[in-house]
């Protein structure tokens, strides 16, 4: 979502509405993601239309939302796969490259997530399909190392999510966002080579 080890797609996925934890490569920082679910950019499972960069020109790609974040390009889906997984397959290696950006894997429903993660479901999260690990307070985030119960999916239910503002996240160049818990970029240069920053 590059001249910086890549991390397993499972570990890629938590990185992609929540923030990835510190040990994390710095020099990736740290994008959105849900429980098992930022690259990068935020879209709809039917695809997404177009996306805005910092400059201000848009892209056929991931839907924005405002918050803008680095997105890894590529060329064919396999671009933004892990060397060494199943990928691109069945979720959580279904990604895609959209309008020459990476999408992240998106879920089809409940039993795709619970077969990937126990009691996680499959809900909008920034206008992507995910899996999530509801909760009521931080008990069930603390027992799955999802962070805290601060998420709010796109219909007001909450669910685990690991802050860029938690101890020992590290958001690289980037800039935690304390309104979102999200790993932020004002421009290309806060991203690593071949990554750009979108809305």
């Amino acid at each position: 979502m590059r001249p910086i080890r890549r991390v397993p797609l499972a570990s890629l996925l938590l990185c992609l509405t929540l923030a990835c934890p510190a040990d994390d490569d710095p020099a990736q920082g740290t994008g959105s993601t849900t429980a098992p679910a930022s690259t990068s950019g935020a879209t709809s499972s039917s695809g997404g239309d177009t996306s805005t960069s910092a400059d201000g020109s848009s892209t056929t790609g991931p839907v924005g939302d405002g918050v803008l974040q680095c997105v890894e390009t590529c060329t064919v889906p396999l671009d933004c796969c892990v060397p060494g997984e199943p990928c691109p397959g069945p979720y959580p290696y279904n990604v895609d490259c959209i309008g020459g950006l990476c999408r992240q894997a998106v879920c089809v429903d409940d039993a795709e997530c619970e077969a990937y993660l126990t009691g996680t479901l499959c809900r909008e999260v920034r206008g992507l399909a995910t899996c999530v690990l509801p909760c009521a307070d931080d008990a069930p985030c603390t027992a799955a190392t999802l962070g805290t119960c601060t998420g709010t999916d796109d219909a007001g239910a909450t669910y685990c999510l690991d802050r860029c503002d938690a101890p020992g996240a590290f958001c690289g160049n980037q800039t935690c966002d304390a309104a979102t818990g999200l790993c932020t970029c004002t421009g290309d240069g806060q991203c690593q080579s071949d990554w750009r920053c979108v809305d």
